[in-house]
């Protein structure tokens, strides 16, 4: 009966972790997949002050 109990417990724990691990893999791909827009909007950002400098 103890056995049981302490496999019960185990199994909540390692329910836990894998919950963990899940929201920070889906938090990680949705950080990778904004680093993309991200990426997009600085280098637009960049364009636009070069774009200024050369015209004066």
């Amino acid at each position: 009966m103890r056995l049981l109990e302490k496999l019960k417990v185990g199994s909540k724990k390692g329910q836990s972790i894998i919950e963990y691990a899940m929201v920070a893999a889906i938090i990680s791909a949705a950080v990778i997949a904004m680093s993309t827009y991200v990426f997009r909007s600085v280098q637009a950002t960049q364009q636009m002050i070069l774009m200024e400098f050369r015209e004066e």
